[in-house]
């Protein structure tokens, strides 16, 4: 049992939204490159064993930071509700921070192994500086004395910046005179906003928690109305973003998303709430699926061994949509 508590402490299904921002990425970035490409007829390509290793190195490095914010955030957790290994004595705190550590270093250094894994290609050093960064700020977003995550601004821009513009930059593992524009390209400014978002209601349920033990979040900050506010600018934003570039399917999430949004300002139950933080998130992992059939399928499996699990050791029901 002390494995299963281990992998599903890892919040897996938190882990969706990196993995599907990654595919999705990868497809509009392969999608771009024949476009793009001076050589007529070129196949998109396949998702191949070098992305693979690009996504268990997210995988790791967002695995790591799951496990840290856990050990500082038991208090608010408790008061908020949420699942907690820790204050039932199935994992310590230097479980936590030992496993942070492992899955961490097992993240950079599936970077550093990408050339092995694809021959041919130049070192990656861009990726390796995308993996460091968010082993930094994964660190840093949890951990004293900066504690980001308890910070309105600071932790706002770490979701975004970590989980929107690094992971979407990630399907680039290195940056060489043939791909270079990509360092302008629209997926990424897209991920940060939406990402901002979607961070910005999920402080709003957990503010009477956060506010509890001194965190100051953004909606502790300024209240749910004005979070809500600005949740909507940013996925309007988003919006605008992803249809200047035809990407109708992003434009229409971040827009339902938007109009969710906006409903919440007259409708203050608490799940309406959740439910708009986590429409972004299912749409974008159905259109992975769409681009990456098998993903729906892994998808699938772990909502149904995560309801078993979570129904076996604490008796409840997870997940759930709102």
């Amino acid at each position: 049992m002390k494995l299963l508590d281990y992998i599903f402490a890892a919040r897996p299904l938190l882990l969706l939204p990196v993995w599907s921002i990654f595919l999705v990425s990868l497809h509009y970035h392969h999608e771009l490159t024949v476009q793009l490409s001076p050589i007529a007829n070129v196949a998109p390509k396949a998702f191949g064993w070098g992305d693979l290793l690009l996504l268990f190195g997210l995988t790791m490095l967002a695995v790591g930071a799951m496990y840290l914010n856990q050990v500082y955030d038991q208090k608010s957790d408790r008061l908020n509700d949420k699942l907690g290994w820790l204050s039932r004595g199935y994992l310590s705190p230097q479980n936590l921070t030992l496993a942070f550590l492992i899955c961490s270093l097992l993240g950079v250094a599936a970077g550093i192994l990408y050339p092995s894994v694809v021959p041919g290609v130049p070192y990656p050093f861009w990726i390796i500086w995308i993996f460091v960064q968010l082993f930094v700020l994964s660190y840093l977003y949890s951990a004293p004395p900066l504690r980001l995550k308890d910070r309105p601004i600071l932790g706002l821009l770490a979701n975004a910046y970590g989980f929107g513009t690094l992971v979407s930059f990630a399907v680039m593992p290195e940056i060489t005179e043939h791909n270079s524009y990509f360092v302008g390209w629209d997926n990424p400014v897209y991920f940060f906003v939406v990402v901002g978002g979607v961070y910005l209601l999920t402080t709003i349920p957990d503010s009477d928690g956060d506010r509890a033990v001194g965190k100051k979040t953004f909606a502790v900050w300024l209240g749910p109305t004005t979070t809500k506010i600005a949740a909507l600018i940013l996925f309007g934003l988003g919006t605008w973003i992803a249809a200047r570039r035809g990407y109708s399917e992003l434009a229409i999430s971040a827009g339902i998303a938007g109009l969710m949004s906006l409903v919440s300002l007259f409708v203050r139950h608490p799940r309406f709430v959740l439910a708009a933080a986590k429409l972004p998130i299912v749409f974008l992992t159905l259109l992975a699926g769409w681009f990456y059939p098998p993903y729906l399928v892994i998808v699938v499996v772990l909502i149904i061994a995560s309801r078993a699990y979570f129904r076996a050791r604490f008796g409840m029901i997870y997940p759930r949509l709102a």
